[in-house]
């Protein structure tokens, strides 16, 4: 978790526990707005023991509690063929020795542009930052997110149907507490993240519903330091256990647990240039919505070897300043783990763990000025990544890419700024590879598609408007049904869904 800086001084642990002790009554703190400095209203003493002059609380260490930073902003969009409205609101209370900070989001829209079919999403958020002597740090965080997906009969072209909801809600807390121990900085900390999802189908005689449940909760330990300027070095490890369950006829569970290490190495041989590297176990949480197809399987499906993503990865980066351009490469390799793909269990399709035998990563990313070339107010950015995997299929038993995996992208901003006329614009594009989606009985497979988009950006005060043309060229994705298991049937009939035409996006956006 990201630190806040903190001057310890500002807060005297021992002055406290002396105050009180004395009995003496602590100041009135008021909230007050910004660069309005509090006072603590003056309070009689009473009489108490003395206490040694290092003890005694100095209330000039007491600074004003305001508030800072706080925007409520409305942003409505409204992007071609859907419609969405977003909201949100925070709000920072700076403390005499730290932060905390509340934030809300909310945001409704339709799906295929058709209003029986439409989505809603809320989350809150409450994070403390705590400063404490000799440089300790607390941060705290607790935060609550909300998904409600409504689908009327005729959004799902079934006329005997009915309504179907799916909600989704998760819950997350951390904790993370570093204390400093010369020369190393230690950290402790927990981590605990919940997840529900439940499905609801109504029609004309029957309500069905299922729910999955998945938490997934850690404790771990870390150790910083640095032995030579330039040179830091980290290590720890974290004991997890992770949980999901699901409910039909009859209640379903699995369980995993690890012990997660990790350990990396970060220097700066030369100016400008930064070298890390890292070694460490990685476990992805259990997807409570992928999971839901079990709560309508065979109520005697075994499920309980299900394990959730995980393997031993290594990441290197580079990231190297050259001039005015910064440059970054990224490269990851993972093996000895498994992923979730779909397979048969209990009579109907549902996610399965089945091997990974290696996946690999290469990034590159690269963003520059273009004033050094005669083009001031111009900057140009660009991306590109390449995929590999290899998996074992858990239909046929071959070896192949993991499922939707996209080889490789390319994308591309150059954009002009307009100080004077508080304009920006510039052109974009993407290619992107084709890609593969295996399910049972099922390929989707999506063709290699590049697209060039444009933007107009105008901020002339608080507010601002963006214009965005993206989809100026697309692929299509072509579908091929089986008459059962994919490698021991034929294909039933194929159909190909066109992804081409562009979009026009308008946005405005004001801080109320």
């Amino acid at each position: 978790m990201a630190q806040q800086t903190v001057d310890p001084a500002t807060l005297d642990l021992t002055a406290l526990q002396a105050a009180a002790a004395a009995e003496q009554p602590a100041p009135d703190l008021t909230i007050a707005p910004p660069s309005t400095v509090v006072t603590p209203d003056p309070q009689p003493k009473k009489k108490a023991k003395a206490k040694p002059k290092t003890a005694q609380r100095d209330s000039s260490n007491d600074g004003p509690i305001t508030l800072k930073q706080g925007a409520v902003a409305l942003d409505l969009s409204t992007p071609q063929p859907t419609s969405d409205l977003s909201s949100k609101a925070s709000l920072n209370l700076s403390l005499p020795a730290g932060a905390v900070k509340a934030e809300a989001k909310a945001a409704v829209g339709k799906d295929d542009g058709n209003w029986n079919a439409f989505w809603h999403r809320d989350s809150a958020q409450v994070r403390a930052d705590i400063a404490g002597p000799k440089g300790a740090a607390l941060s705290v965080t607790g935060e609550n997110a909300l998904s409600l997906n409504y689908r009327a009969a005729e959004s799902i072209g079934s006329a005997d149907s009915g309504v179907h909801v799916v909600r989704s809600e998760n819950r997350t807390g951390r904790i993370d507490l570093t204390i400093p121990l010369n020369p190393v900085k230690v950290g402790l900390g927990g981590e605990s993240v919940g997840a529900n999802t439940e499905d609801t189908s109504r029609d004309k005689t029957t309500t069905n519903s299922a729910s999955v449940r998945t938490a997934d909760h850690k404790l771990y330990a870390r150790a910083e330091w640095s032995p030579l300027p330039g040179v830091d070095v980290e290590g720890g490890a974290s004991a997890r256990v992770a949980n999901i369950s699901w409910q039909d006829k009859s209640a379903h569970t699995a369980t995993f647990q690890s012990v997660d290490p990790h350990v990396s190495l970060s220097m700066s041989p030369f100016r400008d240039t930064q070298i890390s590297a890292k070694v460490e176990h990685v476990v992805s949480p259990y997807d409570a919505g992928a999971f839901a197809t079990y709560s309508q399987a065979d109520g005697k499906a075994d499920a309980s070897s299900f394990q959730p993503d995980h393997a031993w990865q290594m990441e290197a980066r580079l990231q190297q300043t050259i001039g005015p351009a910064n440059l970054s490469a990224t490269y990851t390799a993972a093996s000895k783990g498994t992923v979730t793909e779909f397979a048969v269990v209990g009579g109907v399709q549902a996610p399965a763990t089945t091997p990974l035998v290696d996946r690999k990563s290469l990034a590159v990313a690269v963003s520059m000025p273009l004033a050094e070339v005669g083009l001031p107010h111009t900057n140009l950015s660009s991306e590109a990544r390449w995929n590999t995997s290899r998996v074992i299929d858990p239909v046929t038993q071959q070896s192949r890419s993991a499922s939707g995996e996209t080889p490789q992208t390319v994308s591309l901003k150059l954009s002009h700024n307009l100080p004077a006329q508080k304009l920006s614009f510039g052109l974009t594009g993407q290619f992107t590879g084709s890609s593969t989606a295996y399910q049972v009985s099922e390929l989707s497979t999506t063709g290699e598609s590049g697209t060039l988009g444009a933007f107009v950006a105008y901020k002339p005060g608080s507010y601002e408007i963006d214009l965005n043309l993206q989809g100026l060229a697309g692929g299509a994705t072509r579908d091929a049904f089986y008459k059962g298991l994919r490698g021991e049937s034929d294909v039933a009939r194929t159909s190909v869904q066109d992804k081409s035409g562009p979009m026009l996006q308008l946005s405005l956006k004001k801080p109320l």
